[in-house]
């Protein structure tokens, strides 16, 4: 293309430059060299491109540039050798006019293998049309002006020979192009180009037959364009084919019908033009543009139905697109809501964060459990946590973006101020080829953890009561029989310091006897009997029981006893038991401390159990031995003051009854001891 573009302002600056009885050996020159360039890109073309059909049409289109070649030279030789005016026709109109046939063949090959339309009246009446203004025009303007000139009937016939000749070559390429639904750019290059070349025919033809033709005019400008033009189109052919093939763009199909309906158009008006100034109007133009007229009636009615057609069948298949949408709308819609009820309904926390921690997507059990005031939505997951926590869920999520599955336990706050572990799961969210967001599935332990290690305290009690139980008996014997004679012993006259030694004797072996019958306490398995008993009235007796000896202790005791008298299914000396170890354990701790000494005693109930809750204003139970205080033989008392079974029996009694029993404490505020049961 570059080499064409070029060549061509080469020619025009040389048309320019030249003076004027040059010009002649310039036109022939172009001409020449036009057409030779033409000749070698066709051939390139035709043995290069892909697609056999277009091969073929390549080498037509280059016999008809060999054919103009040849009368170029022979019209060469007549003003260039032998000096004179060709005559008209000569040899070289024969080679220009055989350029008509191949480039007829080669239009009808290189456009034809093209996809087509179906066939439908709209493009009948397009070719109908432009045969007809093919016609009309080509007798208008030049037929009638070449009958009106005065010639010999050799060069009438060449004159008429180059006009219809041109005419039909532009004719067959419209008419080529109307049904095809796309042409290629490489088609429509040698299309533009073989239009500028049979323009510059029929323009020729005219002057020829006037006689006005002279080489080295302007007209030679046309053929020179034309033949660089089929060269550029040759060039580029093979690599434009692969290039469509590969989605390349392409002149659409409707270029070619809007061309035919302006060509009509203007055809019309042009002739119509041309008879309003004839002194003399002619009846069969008048005719021939009633006939054109009717026709593009025709034409344009055909296409104003087509389209309210396509208009129908548009807003129909938009009606039809809009209800899909629709109900694909409200199926996703649907979709989206049954997943959020879903969500909602699982007990656990379910959020789904990004990779700086904010909240995508939650349900309703994160705000319980992550005590969240307001939407969660684009909330950063690190702002509900401890400071000590943060770090470790940080790198756990790190991990998880990563691709890993990562597991731990974090402590949380709940919406009601309490407090709980909860076990979290971060499972990563795959789309594609990465990890954009992450899963996180929260589930409150707290209860686990308790009933965990409410069975681990059982299974220890169990293993220590059986050890205990056998060892109770076989000491609570020999602790017997010392303690009897000690006590004879005592009755005899003594010296002091003999009676000092058998007292601290008795006392301790009395003790021994004490320690062994809680050690038997705490072991038996239950089996009593029971019966419907009177929460109420066990802690009345019991606390009776108590009541001097808490007073002379200075310690003051509330009862705040549930009205409703509630009444369970329980071994009475069982629960007096249990009741009167919590207060001893409360009575212990507040004589350590000086202060107001207070006990409160709590009995409620609902339908389902009942509650007992022994409140001391003493010291307080640290963090650190708060797990421990059911375990057999632990106590933080002097020695001589308690065994370490006393909550351990507690324990053991509200495990036997179904129930269970926990401590509440913090440091300096007392301790409050519940126990719930069925």
């Amino acid at each position: 293309m570059a080499i064409a573009a070029g060549s061509f302002l080469t020619i025009v600056l040389a048309y320019l430059l030249v003076p004027a009885n040059h010009r002649a050996l310039v036109a022939h020159v172009s001409w020449t060299w036009a057409a030779a360039y033409a000749v070698a890109c066709c051939a390139l073309a035709a043995r290069r491109h892909p697609s056999t059909d277009q091969r073929r049409a390549w080498l037509w289109i280059g016999a008809g540039c060999v054919l103009f070649l040849g009368g170029q030279l022979v019209w060469s030789d007549y003003e260039l050798i032998r000096r004179v005016t060709p005559p008209y026709p000569s040899l070289a109109d024969v080679g220009y006019l055989g350029v008509y046939v191949c480039f007829l063949i080669a239009v009808a090959k290189l456009v034809g293998s093209e996809p087509r339309r179906r066939f439908d009246p709209e493009l009948l009446i397009d070719t109908v049309l432009v045969t007809l203004m093919a016609g009309v025009l080509a007798y208008e303007f030049l037929l009638k002006p070449l009958f009106d000139l005065a010639g010999s009937v050799p060069s009438m016939l060449t004159s008429i020979a180059w006009s219809i000749g041109g005419v039909a070559v532009l004719w067959l390429i419209l008419v080529e192009l109307l049904p095809h639904t796309r042409v290629p750019l490489a088609a429509a290059g040698v299309v533009a180009a073989l239009g500028v070349l049979c323009v510059t025919n029929v323009v020729y033809a005219a002057a020829a037959l006037r006689g006005t033709f002279h080489s080295g005019g302007a007209l030679d400008l046309g053929w020179d364009a034309g033949l660089l033009l089929l060269a550029s189109a040759a060039a580029v052919a093979p690599a434009a084919q692969l290039s469509a093939e590969a989605g390349a763009r392409a002149i659409s199909g409707n270029a070619a019908r809007i061309a035919a309906l302006v060509i009509g158009l203007g055809g019309i008006g042009a002739v119509a033009i041309r008879n309003a100034l004839s002194h003399e109007p002619d009846t069969g133009s008048a005719v021939l543009i009633a006939l054109a007229v009717v026709i593009i009636g025709l034409r344009l009615i055909h296409s104003t139905r087509a389209d309210r057609r396509y208009a129908a069948l548009l807003e129909n298949e938009v009606a039809s697109q809009t209800r899909s949408l629709m109900d694909s709308l409200a199926a996703t819609s649907s979709a989206e809501r049954n997943l959020r009820l879903l969500m909602d309904a699982v007990p656990d926390a379910i959020v789904v964060v990004d990779r700086e921690g904010r909240i995508v997507e939650s349900n309703g059990p994160t705000y319980v459990m992550g005590a969240l005031v307001g939407p969660a939505e684009n909330r950063n997951i690190f702002e509900f946590l401890a400071p000590d926590t943060a770090p470790v869920v940080r790198e756990k999520l790190a991990a998880a973006f990563r691709g890993e599955i990562q597991r731990l336990e974090i402590p949380f706050s709940r919406d009601d101020e309490t407090h709980g572990v909860g076990a979290v799961l971060y499972a990563p969210i795959r789309e594609g080829s990465g990890i954009t967001r992450v899963l996180i599935l929260a589930r409150d332990i707290t209860e686990q953890k308790r009933n965990e290690s409410q069975f681990q305290q059982a299974e220890k009690l169990a293993a220590m009561g059986q050890l205990v139980s056998g060892v109770a008996h076989e000491i609570n014997n020999p602790a017997a029989i010392i303690s009897g004679f000690a006590q004879t012993l005592l009755l005899d006259d003594l010296k002091p310091e003999h009676r000092e030694m058998l007292q601290m004797m008795y006392d301790e072996a009395t003790r021994i006897g004490r320690i062994t019958s809680n050690l038997l306490a705490f072991a038996r398995a239950g089996g009593k009997q029971r019966a419907l008993v009177d929460m109420n009235d066990i802690a009345r007796r019991t606390f009776a029981l108590r009541s001097y000896h808490l007073s002379t202790l200075n310690i003051a005791v509330s009862l705040d006893l549930d009205p409703s008298e509630p009444k369970i299914w329980a071994d009475a000396s069982d629960l007096q038991q249990m009741i009167l170890n919590l207060l001893i354990n409360a009575e212990q701790a507040l004589v350590t401390i000086d202060g107001p000494r207070t006990i409160v005693v709590r009995t409620r109930a609902d339908d389902s159990e009942a509650r007992l809750e022994i409140a001391d204003s003493g010291p307080g139970i640290p963090a650190e031995i708060r797990s421990k205080i059911f375990d057999p033989f632990f106590t933080t008392k002097p020695e001589g003051v308690g065994t370490g079974l006393g909550l351990s029996i507690c324990y053991g009694i509200a495990r036997d009854h179904g129930g269970r029993i926990w401590v509440e404490s913090e440091p300096g505020h007392g301790a409050r001891f519940g126990v719930t049961l069925p």
